[in-house]
C-alpha cells in the first residue's frame, strides 16, 4: 500500500542513514585522535582508569625531574671532594717535604696557602640549583639550613587512594667541608646494641624450631647498661606460661614476647624497662638495643648469661653456653651531646690548635716545631680519610638516586602501554570500518532518493 500522508520507505531508510552517520561520526573521531575512548561516555571505566595513570604519570614525571636535579646535586658535591681530597694530598706532600732538613717552611707554607684558599674556592663554588652541601651554614639563625637534605625518588598511589612519596637522603652534616657556625651543636645518643652469633632456631634448645618449657628448663641471662640499671631475664615454665600456648613447644616469637615482658617488668630505681628491647634480626638472632632517645643517654648494653636453676639448663640462646657461663658481650652506643659546628676542613684538630684551613708552618722550628709538623701530617691524613669516606656515601647516593631514575622511567613506559591499551584506537581497524561507513552512506542516501520518489510515482495515476 503506498500512502500520501505516510512514507514508511523513506522514515526506514532515513532511520538506517541516521545510525551510519552516527557510527560514521564515532569512526572519523578515532581515526582523527586516534582513541577509541576519548570521554567518559566512550567507556566510562576505562576512561576513569587511564585518567588516573595519567595522574600518576604526572606524578612521577615530577619525581622523575626531582631526581634530576638530586643527581645533578650529588655530581656537583662529588666533584667538589674529588677536587678537594686531590688539594689535600697535594697538600699532605708539601708537609712531608717540609719536614727535610734545610726546607725553607716559609716557602712551603706559601704553596700550602694557596692550596687552602683554592679548596676554599671549590667548596664555595660547589652549588646546583642553589644548593651547596660544602660549605654551608648551618647557625640557628639560618632557617634555610637543612643538616640532611632529602631527593624525592618515589610515589605510590595505595588501594584507598592514599599517596605516599619516598625520599632518598643524604647527611649533609656528614659531608660538609666548611661551616660558618662555630658554635655547639647537639647530637642524638645512639643505641647500643648486642647481638648473638647464632640464630635461635640454630641453638640446641630451638634446634626443632620450638624449645620444651614444661619441666625444669631455663633460660637466664642478665642485661646491664652502662648507667648501672640491670635486670635478669630468668625463663621457665613459670615465666613463660602466660606468653606460651605450648610450654612443651615454645616458639621463638613467644619466646622473645616473654623476654620483652620481662624487661617491661623490670621497673623501679635500677631497671631497665623503656632502656632496652628485644628482637630477633633477619638471620633471626637474639638482638638487644638501647632505645638511646633522651639527652645523655648512656648506651653501653653489657649481656652476660648466669647460672640457671633447671637440671636440664637451657643456657644456649646464641651467645654462648653452660650453666656457670659468664661470657659477657658488650655493645657500645654513644650518648647525646654536642659537637663542632664545623666542617671537615675548619674543624680545629686539639692536637695542633690549627684546622686544614688555617695550618700554618713557617714559625715551626726545632724539635717542638717538627714534632707539631708530624701531628699536622696526622691531622691531614685524618681529613683525606674524612673526605675519602663523603665521597664513598655520596657516590652510593648517586648509585642509589641513578637507579631510581630508571626505574621510574621504566614505570612510566610501562603505565603509557596501559593507557594505550585501554584508549587507543586499532586504526588498521578503523579504517576498513571508515572506509566500509562511508559506502554505506552512500548507499543509505541512494535508498532514501528512491523513498522520496515514490510520491511522484504516485502523482503520475493522476494524469
Amino acid at each position: 500500500m503506498t500512502s500520501l500522508l505516510t512514507n514508511i520507505s523513506a522514515m526506514t531508510a532515513l532511520t538506517t542513514l541516521k545510525s551510519i552517520n552516527a557510527n560514521l561520526d564515532a569512526t572519523s573521531n578515532r581515526v582523527s585522535t586516534g582513541q577509541r575512548v576519548s570521554t567518559a561516555a566512550d567507556n566510562a571505566a576505562y576512561w576513569s582508569i587511564a585518567t588516573t595513570v595519567r595522574t600518576d604519570n604526572a606524578s612521577l614525571s615530577a619525581v622523575k625531574d626531582s631526581l634530576g636535579l638530586g643527581s645533578s646535586a650529588v655530581d656537583t658535591a662529588y666533584n667538589g671532594l674529588n677536587s678537594v681530597l686531590s688539594d689535600l694530598q697535594n697538600m699532605r706532600a708539601k708537609l712531608q717535604t717540609a719536614l727535610q732538613p734545610g726546607v725553607d717552611r716559609a716557602k712551603v707554607q706559601t704553596e700550602i696557602a694557596a692550596i687552602q684558599s683554592k679548596m676554599k674556592s671549590t667548596a664555595d663554588s660547589s652549588t646546583s640549583s642553589g644548593q651547596n652541601w660544602l660549605s654551608v651554614d648551618s647557625s640557628a639563625s639560618n632557617t634555610g639550613y637543612q643538616a640532611t637534605q632529602s631527593v624525592v625518588a618515589g610515589f605510590s598511589r595505595a588501594n584507598t587512594g592514599a599517596i605516599t612519596f619516598s625520599t632518598i637522603s643524604v647527611e649533609v652534616g656528614n659531608i660538609k667541608l666548611y661551616d660558618v657556625n662555630a658554635t655547639s651543636v647537639n647530637t642524638p645518643a645512639t643505641e647500643g646494641r648486642v647481638t648473638a652469633t647464632t640464630s635461635l632456631t640454630g641453638t640446641s634448645g630451638f634446634a626443632s624450631g620450638t624449645a620444651n618449657f614444661s619441666g625444669t628448663n631455663e633460660v637466664a641471662f642478665s642485661l646491664t647498661l652502662g648507667n648501672a640499671d640491670t635486670a635478669t631475664i630468668r625463663l621457665n615454665s613459670a615465666t613463660l606460661a602466660s606468653a606460651a600456648g605450648n610450654l612443651a613447644a615454645v616458639t621463638t616469637s613467644e619466646f622473645l614476647n616473654a623476654v620483652n615482658n620481662q624487661i617491661a617488668a623490670s621497673t623501679g630505681g635500677t631497671g631497665i624497662a623503656g632502656q632496652v628491647s628485644a628482637s630477633l634480626d633477619s638471620a633471626g638472632r637474639l638482638t638487644f638495643k638501647t632505645t638511646a632517645t633522651g639527652a645523655g643517654t648512656d648506651a653501653q648494653l653489657t649481656f652476660q648469661t648466669v647460672a640457671a636453676s633447671g637440671t636440664n639448663a637451657l643456657i644456649d640462646v646464641g651467645f654462648g653456653t653452660g650453666v656457670a657461663a659468664t661470657d659477657a658481650r658488650d655493645g657500645n652506643g654513644s650518648a647525646a651531646g654536642t659537637t663542632a659546628g664545623r666542617g671537615i676542613i675548619d674543624t680545629v684538630d686539639g692536637s695542633t690548635s690549627f684546622s686544614i684551613n688555617t695550618i700554618n708552618i713557617s714559625n715551626l722550628v726545632g724539635t717542638t716545631g717538627d714534632n707539631t709538623l708530624k701531628n699536622i701530617i696526622t691531622q691531614v691524613d685524618k681529613a683525606i680519610a674524612s673526605v675519602t669516606n663523603a665521597g664513598t656515601k655520596l657516590g652510593a647516593s648517586k648509585t642509589q638516586i641513578d637507579g631510581q631514575k630508571s626505574f621510574v622511567d621504566t614505570l612510566m613506559k610501562a603505565n603509557d602501554r596501559t593507557i594505550g591499551i585501554l584508549v587507543d584506537a586499532d586504526i588498521e581497524e578503523e579504517s576498513t570500518k571508515l572506509k566500509a561507513l562511508q559506502t554505506q552512506q552512500q548507499l543509505a542516501v541512494q535508498a532514501l532518493s528512491i523513498a522520496n520518489s515514490g510520491s511522484q510515482t504516485v502523482l503520475s495515476l493522476f494524469r
